[in-house]
């Protein structure tokens, strides 16, 4: 009798790294796709209210990777002091920082013992570009969260990957990180192996 494959959440399938992580892992597991185009469920993030009852659709899961997240580019110039939610960052805090935060948390009545969480947060928590501010201040808050949650989430591990521009990035976006490497789909595919399969926890795996 052959044993079941392990059951994965995969948030954020359809992105670029998404779509490189399932490659990877789509024999050996089954992986359950999750966006805000589904395929095999529809995720948003950035409604907090709706992610521990989609989670609780599923039933019993081993892993939760998300390789999603949104934020804004946004000149320091057009940002103004403002209730900072509402204001140009919103986007990234509500989706990418506090999206996956909340998912994470989620994630605590969904995984089995032993279980793993893996987030994604990206290189400009440790080196800034023009006009990422927002995303420099979603990306350093997420790896200190990680760290700081490893502490207390016994039950189950919980990493980050923290990116550099990965093979696929549409044009637009590679012109906002002039002298940036790109790295291949299969080498980041691998720090997120290594976040799922090699026990680590409370890790920011930067590539």
């Amino acid at each position: 009798m052959t044993a079941s494959r392990k059951r994965i959440l995969l948030v954020g399938a359809q992105g670029v790294i998404g779509q490189h992580v399932h490659a990877a892992l789509k024999d050996r597991y089954e992986v359950i796709r999750a966006g805000l185009d589904g395929p095999d469920l529809t995720l948003d993030l950035s409604k907090a209210a709706e992610i521990a009852g989609k989670l609780q659709q599923l039933g019993p899961l081993d892993a939760i990777i998300s390789t999603a997240g949104r934020a804004r580019f946004v000149p320091m110039a057009s940002v103004e002091p403002a209730a900072i939610e509402s204001s140009a960052y919103g986007l990234g805090l509500q989706d990418k920082l506090l999206g996956q935060v909340n998912l994470a948390l989620a994630a605590r009545s969904v995984l089995k013992p032993g279980g793993s969480v893996t987030l994604t947060s990206g290189t400009t928590s440790h080196d800034p570009i023009l006009g990422g501010s927002s995303l420099s201040m979603v990306n350093g808050a997420l790896d200190h969260w990680v760290r700081a949650a490893a502490t207390e989430m016994r039950a189950f591990r919980i990493n980050a990957v923290s990116p550099s521009l990965v093979e696929g990035t549409p044009p637009a976006a590679l012109a906002a990180f002039p002298g940036f490497e790109i790295i291949s789909g299969q080498r980041v595919a691998l720090a997120y192996l290594r976040c799922l399969e090699s026990g680590i926890s409370g890790q920011v795996i930067r590539i």
